[in-house]
């Protein structure tokens, strides 16, 4: 599930993982991913943190309240620059932290992929 609301990134996303041979559904904004989890389990979530309806973090939040979805992990992508709070948030609730950049989608694509033939999905 890539979650981003630049639909121009969200594409490149999309390309990159369907690289890896990876089936993408994406969502513009975080309540919009919510609504879409409830129906598809995503294997593995690719997310920008700034979004306008539901930031990165709230996302987060939301998604980690939920038993069924705590264990899913999550990538992110982002060009908000961290304060200490934020990084220790992402540190418990997300396996990657990247500054965002083309080269960043294509390692990004790379690691979900290889995360996701491990785990048979």
């Amino acid at each position: 599930l890539v979650v981003e609301d630049n639909p121009v990134i969200r594409q490149i996303y999309r390309r990159a993982l369907e690289q890896q041979q990876l089936t993408v559904v994406d969502a513009e904004n975080g309540t919009r991913a919510l609504t879409l989890m409830e129906r598809v389990r995503p294997g593995y979530v690719v997310l920008d943190l700034m979004m306008l309806d539901m930031d990165g973090f709230e996302f987060l939040k939301r998604m980690r309240r939920r038993p069924e979805w705590q264990a899913v992990p999550v990538a992110v992508l982002s060009a908000k620059p961290l304060s200490e709070q934020e990084r220790a948030f992402l540190a418990v609730n997300a396996q990657h932290y990247q500054r965002k950049s083309e080269a960043a989608c294509a390692e990004v694509a790379a690691l979900v992929g290889k995360a996701m033939k491990q785990s048979g999905g």
